[in-house]
């Protein structure tokens, strides 16, 4: 065999690897050019960018859809296109070839994804469509939106339990985990016909979480679930860097407060939200609720107590940032006639958090707390408050936040600060900000030293608590198994 023909198979071999690769990107990115940009910012995705074939995994595999299909189709079409019109001019040797192909990959997939936008622009069209029409004949079905760059998602499990005590399972629907881009709740909708017919006058409730990294996305949503009250939970700089500025950050947000009919409840204590809700009308009515509505905060390691309408309440959540979130959502339910007593016995059988400050034991006593679900410097600070209650040792392992724009120094910098008040150690899992944190915290911070790691849990104790912060690697999450 020929070295010619050795070099052929050798980059058709690699052209497979990179072509999954680069898919799996585009396929964890949403296929969105702002968040592939932004992840090759960081130092490991300008090294895979450089180093393609030195990536983890002996074959990267996303994960199967329509539109991977139709990517892959068209890729092979131009592929095929490419060699073919080589074979019949021989303007370059094949072995020649078969390196520019599998080089410049990420070019043809590039447009590939940009070519498959046109039907999925169309097949959402359609889709949204159908879903304003389910939802326009609907009218014993009130809905309300939750948006925010944090607490979405608590607020709306503390929402849902309560309306589900008082009406039912039946009678509320909502969007489940993160599913909340407007093709899942277009999709939500449409599967669950039956639960908008006009037939049953029996009030039904739709609660629906709302995520978006431009202006115009929630604008989008709105335009068809037709939202009568919206909840803002509050903002940060998270996914900046997608929204240009914090200024866009808030114009997205505040599109649910337009788009709502009835009335908008607001985390009145974030200055963001104050400051766009002072400076814009709206047509619903507004209510600032402030966390200063609520006595008697205390907050526990397995609850958090307070008092509010005479009632003490207790959120079997640890973490007293989950007042504010209770306190939408409280008031969210009393529009929907709870009383304060019925709201009392249903918080204290709230389930645990599924997603967010997870606490296990771990087998030598300390306590695992798993943060994994989502990363934002609010919920950040939060869960590093959380870790501060145990009276061990404290173990922070995690990696960068990804998508703050010019404001990623500054944020990180009131991590590490936030971590060496409390005497915190360490682990940092990718070298972005690795030297700030080193700076900071001093022999605590060990870097990406999993060996030190895996020897530190052999000396755990029962007060010692570990937080596992951010969407680490299924490979560290099993250390603490």
């Amino acid at each position: 065999m020929n070295l010619a023909l050795v070099i052929i198979y050798l980059f058709l071999i690699l052209g497979i690897r990179t072509t999954f690769w680069w898919i799996q990107n585009w396929q964890i990115r949403e296929y969105r050019w702002d968040r592939l940009k932004a992840s090759f910012t960081t130092k490991d995705g300008y090294k895979n960018l450089l180093n393609l074939w030195f990536f983890k995994g002996i074959l990267p595999r996303p994960q199967k859809s329509g539109r991977v299909m139709m990517i892959l189709g068209i890729f092979i079409f131009f592929s095929g296109i490419l060699f073919n019109f080589n074979q019949n001019t021989n303007l370059l040797p094949l072995h020649l070839l078969a390196i520019i192909w599998e080089r410049t990959i990420w070019l043809s997939l590039g447009i590939s994804v940009l070519l498959s936008k046109i039907p999925v622009w169309i097949a959402q069209k359609i889709l949204f469509h159908l879903a304003k029409n389910i939802i326009t004949t609907a009218n014993n079905v009130t809905v309300v939106g939750i948006t925010g760059s944090f607490g979405k998602s608590s607020t709306k499990e503390i929402l849902v339990h309560l309306l589900k005590s008082k009406f039912g399972p039946n009678r509320v629907l909502y969007n489940p985990e993160n599913q909340n881009n407007e093709v899942a709740i277009a999709r939500l909708v449409l599967k669950n016909k039956v639960f908008f017919s006009p037939k049953n006058q029996q009030q039904k409730i739709f609660v629906v979480e709302i995520g978006a990294y431009r202006l115009g996305e929630i604008k989008r949503v709105c335009e068809f679930i037709r939202p009568h009250i919206g909840i803002l939970t509050g903002l940060n700089a998270q996914h900046v860097a997608l929204f240009g500025s914090q200024q866009n950050i808030q114009k997205a947000k505040f599109e649910l407060a337009e788009s709502a009919s009835d009335k908008v409840f607001f985390n009145s204590d974030n200055n963001l939200l104050q400051e766009i809700f002072a400076d814009r009308k709206i047509r619903a009515t507004k209510i600032p609720i402030s966390k200063s509505a609520a006595k008697n905060i205390k907050s526990e390691i397995d609850r958090t107590k307070f008092t509010i309408y005479d009632q003490d309440m207790v959120l079997p959540w640890g973490g007293e940032f989950f007042v504010h979130n209770a306190l939408l959502a409280i008031e969210v339910a009393r529009e929907f006639d709870l009383t304060p007593e019925e709201i009392k016995l249903s918080l204290w059988n709230l389930p645990p958090l599924s997603r967010a400050l997870t606490t296990e034991k771990h087998h030598s006593g300390a306590t695992i707390i798993k943060d994994l679900y989502s990363a934002n410097p609010d919920g950040v600070f939060s869960a590093i408050d959380y870790l501060e209650k145990f009276s061990g040792r404290k173990f922070f392992i995690s990696i960068p936040l990804l998508e703050l724009g010019k404001e990623s120094t500054e944020i990180h910098i009131k991590i590490f600060q936030k971590l060496k008040n409390i005497n915190a150690e360490i682990f940092w899992l990718k070298k972005d900000f690795g030297d700030l944190g080193c700076k900071t915290c001093g022999k605590n911070f060990h870097g990406q030293d999993l060996q030190k790691l895996k020897d530190i849990l052999k000396t755990l104790g029962k007060n010692d608590a570990v937080l596992l912060e951010s969407r680490l690697p299924k490979n560290i999450v099993q250390i603490f198994k």
